[in-house]
């Protein structure tokens, strides 16, 4: 106990009554009061008479608040009145106040350990892309949160030489009686797209929840087609449906004893407490929405997790899992071959040979480069074991891909990857007024040449980077993407996002030719969902690649090598439309062949052809085009 404080402080605790993380978040705050200092705790209630209701808000006066999320106007008021404050809430504006929050790229790669687990063979990845609230408090908007823990759920897929189908569900009013339906029809109308088997990780448990609804309504089998998981290990969204919902369970209690350290050292008068701290999540429950092992005997369950977790990059020995095991050797490969079919060892040799077949027949690693990674001891062992399991040597196996892929063209392109601002609609100018507007509200200007010569076709991210630098510090980045996102809504009207010349006639002729179509736009998801809803053009496209997804924006490759990847088709036989410098540099680079629509660039380049406009293209064009004539070596 801290002695110098003979009158107890006053801590205020406000959380969301539709989150159920408050009780353990409270408990770790309780932890820290037992071993530091005796609070008088403040909690938001109104118990009918039964208490007196209280009400945390920039009128309340106590010594500190351990916040969900909070507007920037309550922020500046405790800031001015010296009170201390944690948030616990990636989400929302902070001032300078320190989060605890967990740590969303961790819950990402737990989900895909788990899966990868599970032995599906192709991944996907559901969340809420944008929030609508009535509440400022509640910081409606793009969630980032789920951008996190899919850059960690990607992360470590990559591992193994996997890439998830990722979708953002669009805003929509919570408050409103309908919105649940409209929710659990666009999450079937995802679910239905997706391949079975399939590994699902939705971003947090009440939308698993939504997910395994949907799944039951549509025949999809859990976890025989889809393996479910989520985040939150709340018991009323895990057990509402069945089976019951895999999920990681969110660090509360950690979370509350951290924020209340923290608000501890703020009160005492520390200062530079600024930033996030993160709490690492445990491994996931499962349960039996991604039993995909469905072993009752623990000690085989454990062991076959390991192998599925562990071969793809190691070549395990049998006599290992008895290290890991209390298990004699004997008893392990009876139980194998009893609950598998097969012992050990046949075991390791299946799931190798399932990732060595994905890495040959997805990627253009070389056989030396796959050895190195799978820790063969050389390409010619690598060889012998592909041999011996199938019949066939890699090259022959890649080989035979090739051919089939001829009967879609062969050499030829094989898919066709779109820009959209620019290209499919002419947005740029709605952007710009939209930043203009954003950068207005805050006594600044933005000239339409700036935005142009500098700003375009780049990523939200990257200009809102900029712009912080370039208004200064008393420039709030949180309020301007507040400002620009609502601009942009209001300008982004139907009218307004009509197809350009030969966009929709374009569309017709590639998908008669049997060709999957994409879109990899430097905006973010939510924007470029708006758009193609909006220009009703949603339907022709099999996935999108966004800005908000990759590291590095235009005229950096990464978004064409996700667009790539989630077509699972080489880039070589994929084609880019592009209307921008940036957008042909970062096609070409990622190894596409480029369409340049508008003004042509000044110089001549190997893959890169100019159209002028996409109504200019006629169908034996078109033809012509597919087959990779006109564009050079």
């Amino acid at each position: 106990m801290n002695p110098s404080h003979h009158v107890r402080r006053s801590v205020g605790f406000r959380h969301p009554v539709w989150s159920s993380y408050a009780p353990q978040i409270l408990a770790g705050i309780v932890d820290f009061m037992r071993e530091h200092e005796l609070w008088r705790l403040a909690t938001e209630n109104d118990l009918y008479g039964e208490m007196e209701a209280v009400k945390l808000d920039q009128d309340w006066h106590g010594d500190g608040l351990i916040l969900f999320r909070a507007t920037e106007e309550e922020l500046a008021v405790f800031r001015q009145r010296g009170q201390a404050v944690v948030l616990t809430s990636t989400e929302g504006p902070d001032l300078g106040f320190p989060r605890v929050v967990t740590d969303n790229a961790m819950i990402g790669a737990r989900a895909a350990e788990h899966l990868i687990e599970c032995s599906v063979p192709r991944f996907a990845f559901l969340a809420r892309g944008e929030t609508y609230y009535r509440e400022e408090q509640f910081a409606p908007g793009h969630r980032r949160y789920s951008r996190e823990r899919l850059g960690g759920f990607r992360a470590k897929l990559a591992e193994y030489g996997r890439e998830p189908v990722v979708h953002y569900l669009k805003g929509r009013p919570l408050w409103k009686a309908q919105t649940w339906r409209e929710i659990e029809t666009e999450v079937m109308a995802f679910l239905d797209t997706l391949p079975s088997p399939c590994g699902l990780f939705v971003a947090d448990d009440p939308l698993g929840a939504v997910a395994l609804r949907a799944a039951d309504r549509l025949g999809r089998r859990v976890p025989g087609d889809l393996a479910v998981v989520g985040f939150g290990d709340d018991a009323v969204c895990c057990y509402a449906t069945y089976p019951a919902l895999s999920s990681i369970a969110y660090p509360g209690r950690e979370v509350g004893k951290r924020a209340a350290e923290l608000l501890w050292r703020q009160m005492n008068g520390e200062t530079g407490l600024t930033g996030r701290t993160e709490i690492p999540v445990g491994n996931v429950i499962a349960r039996e929405s991604s039993d995909t092992l469905a072993i009752a005997d623990p000690e085989i369950r454990e062991l076959v997790r390991h192998i599925r977790l562990t071969a793809p990059h190691d070549p395990l020995r049998v006599s290992e899992l008895a290290e890991r095991s209390p298990l004699s050797m004997t008893t392990i490969k009876a139980r194998f071959s009893t609950l598998l079919g097969h012992g050990p060892k046949q075991e390791i040799q299946r799931v190798r040979l399932q990732h060595l077949r994905h890495l040959l027949a997805h990627t253009d690693l070389s056989l030396a480069t796959i050895a190195r990674d799978m820790n063969f001891v050389s390409a010619h062992e690598l060889s012998r074991f592909f041999l011996s399991e199938t019949g066939q040597r890699p090259t022959e196996f890649r080989e035979s891909l090739e051919k089939s892929d001829g009967n879609r063209g062969g050499v030829g392109i094989q898919a066709v990857v779109f820009d959209m601002d620019g290209t499919l609609f002419d947005t740029e100018p709605l952007y710009y007024e939209a930043y203009r507007r954003g950068v207005a509200s805050q006594g600044g200007v933005l000239e339409k040449d700036e935005y142009f010569q500098h700003h375009a076709g780049t990523t939200n991210a990257a200009i809102e980077e900029r712009f912080a630098v370039r208004f200064g510090p008393g420039f709030s980045i949180e309020r301007f993407r507040a400002d620009w996102h609502a601009a942009w809504k209001s300008l982004a009207t139907p009218k307004a996002l009509r197809a350009l010349p030969g966009i929709r006639e374009a569309l017709e002729v590639l998908s008669e030719a049997g060709l999957p179509l994409a879109i990899a736009s430097g905006s973010d998801r939510v924007d470029i969902d708006l758009c193609l809803q909006s220009s009703g053009l949603a339907p022709w496209f099999r996935s999108i690649s966004s800005g908000d997804e990759v590291v590095q924006g235009k005229p950096a490759p990464d978004i064409y090598e996700l667009a790539c990847r989630r077509l699972g088709i080489e880039p070589r036989h994929c084609l880019a439309i592009e209307d921008t410098g940036h957008g042909v540099n970062a096609a070409l680079a990622a190894g596409l062949r480029v369409i340049k629509v508008g003004e042509p660039l000044d110089e001549p380049r190997a893959g890169l052809i100019h159209a002028g406009s996409l109504d200019r293209i006629d169908r034996a064009g078109w033809a012509a085009l597919l087959t990779g004539a006109g564009f050079g070596s």
